[in-house]
């Protein structure tokens, strides 16, 4: 009995160390990020969104007390910063490591704040979770590998855009609000209202003169079509997106939370299709 004791001892020093291993935990407080860092650390993380409801606004959001306690137990942060979630700074613990988009694309006051659409901040900020994964000690071989072919399909998304561009650069477009502003404008499309979009952003009146413009552009089918955030609702939009209806405009819907059960790559690569389909004329 003492051998067979000693023996079951040794076998569970032997095995101690591996027989578990719970996963890093990651706070985000937008899904989309969150999706691509589960993307990069695969189950040796678990991920967490703050805000996964479609049609929350991260600007007007007001914490919960299990929002704070989610984050202060958090060992990875990853906000996107530009105003767009700066609220969530204050409850980083300082244990956590913290990623903020906006730092890691040099987002400047008045650039898009929206940065989980911008290809090359995306980039940029999966690249800085794969650096914060290994630098808590998870696998450099499977992260840096995981990182490879997450960026290989942000290439292939950034191929797309750049045959969109070749056929159909310079194309005038409107849009409600200018989510999804600079994954457009890599496309070479040219937004004509942004006087108008960043007003509804900002949720200030926009101006008469800016009305005036885009109903003009709509009637007599300047523009190709009309992108619409379906999560931003105001008497106003709604008048537009009905007058596009009417003048037979394709609407392009682009949301700023990421689908459910959606990867971030799928959601963007059902834009780009929308988005595609409207400049060929097969939309409506």
């Amino acid at each position: 009995m003492r051998c067979v004791r000693t023996l079951f001892l040794a076998g569970s020093l032997l095995t101690a160390p591996f027989a578990y291993a719970a996963p890093l935990p990651v706070v985000c407080v937008e899904a989309a990020w969150c999706n691509i860092a589960a993307q990069i650390g695969g189950p040796a993380v678990q991920t967490q969104s703050l805000i996964s409801t479609p049609g929350i606004d991260p600007h007007e959001l007001t914490p919960t007390p299990s929002m704070a306690r989610n984050m202060a137990h958090a060992s990875v942060i990853v906000l996107n910063g530009a105003t767009y979630d700066d609220w969530a700074v204050h409850f980083s613990p300082s244990s956590a490591t913290q990623i903020i988009a906006a730092e890691e694309a040099g987002w400047r006051a008045g650039d898009n704040p929206h940065l989980f659409l911008d290809l090359n901040a995306v980039r940029k900020v999966a690249s800085a979770v794969a650096d914060a994964f290994i630098a808590r000690g998870l696998d450099q071989t499977d992260i840096r590998s995981r990182l490879t072919s997450f960026l290989n399909q942000v290439d292939a998304l950034s191929g797309r855009t750049a045959a969109i561009r070749q056929k159909y650069d310079g194309t005038i477009i409107g849009v409600m609000e200018p989510v999804g502003a600079d994954l457009i404008q890599t496309m070479g499309l040219r937004i004509i209202d942004s006087g108008f979009a960043l007003s509804v952003m900002h949720h200030s009146e926009p101006a008469p003169r800016d009305v005036a413009q885009l109903e003009t552009a709509i009637d007599s089918r300047q523009i190709r079509f009309l992108i619409v955030n379906p999560a931003v609702r105001s008497p106003q939009i709604d008048r537009m997106v009905e007058r596009a209806r009417g003048s037979g405009l394709p609407l392009v819907m682009i949301g700023e939370t990421l689908p459910v059960s959606q990867q971030w790559q799928d959601w963007v690569s059902s834009i780009l299709q929308s988005v595609q389909q409207a400049l060929d004329g097969q939309s409506r």
